[in-house]
């Protein structure tokens, strides 16, 4: 699941790393031009792009980048997956706002990163693709989709109980965006994980698609 500033194609070297470690991908999209639209229809429409792939829930490791993991637990409520792994992701707390998370724990969002727009290459190419390989920054700025998606952001996650599947974090080490410590703390005391580390910054998918492919097939043994 891309993030909000990522779109499927992003993860074009990860797929290729996966495959060749034989396992299958899947990169569904989410409606990019729908911001006016909220958690429950963003989520289904992966639910929808999932079922209609013809995959079974219980052989899928559903992986969520950065904003989508405000998704991820609404999209294995409705399709239980085998796995949650959430990427330097956002997790949702049920009843609370992504904004009211903000609020109430500052530390979520690095204060530089705040404010600013990854669709000016400068900005994207400093927090965003920092540690990218500088044969691929061409093509990761090419890949970039501007998914605001303010009316989710500002909905109370509609979730009564967390979803019966279990969760993995992959934290980012020197993430630029989310905070590498609030990552380690939403997965230490929310979801009761200890996470997986990377070293570099927020895209492993373009940096170390290779070692982000090892964690995830290890999760998958």
């Amino acid at each position: 699941m891309h993030s909000s500033g990522q779109g499927p194609e992003g993860w074009k070297f990860l797929v290729e790393e996966l495959e060749s470690r034989g396992h299958r991908a899947l990169t569904p999209a989410f409606e990019v031009d729908r911001v006016d639209q909220g958690l429950l229809y963003h989520a289904d429409t992966i639910v929808q792009a999932l079922q209609a792939s013809g995959a079974y829930a219980q052989d899928v490791i559903c992986v969520a980048h950065s904003a989508a993991g405000m998704y991820l637990p609404l999209v294995a409520e409705r399709w239980p997956s085998r796995r949650m792994v959430f990427l330097a992701a956002l997790v949702p707390r049920p009843g609370l706002s992504v904004m009211d998370q903000v609020r109430d724990d500052p530390s979520m969002f690095n204060p530089a990163w705040r404010g600013q727009d990854p669709r000016d290459d400068d900005v994207a190419l400093d927090f965003v693709f920092h540690d990218c390989p500088p044969e691929r920054l061409k093509w990761a700025l090419s890949t970039r989709v501007f998914f605001y998606a303010k009316r989710a952001m500002e909905e109370r996650c509609p979730l009564t109980s967390w979803p019966d599947v279990p969760a993995s974090y992959i934290v980012c080490a020197d993430d630029r965006t989310i905070t590498a410590a609030w990552q380690r703390k939403i997965a230490r005391e929310f979801l009761g994980v200890e996470t997986l580390e990377l070293p570099g910054g927020h895209s492993p998918n373009v940096s170390r698609p290779e070692l982000l492919a090892d964690v995830l097939d290890r999760i998958s043994k």
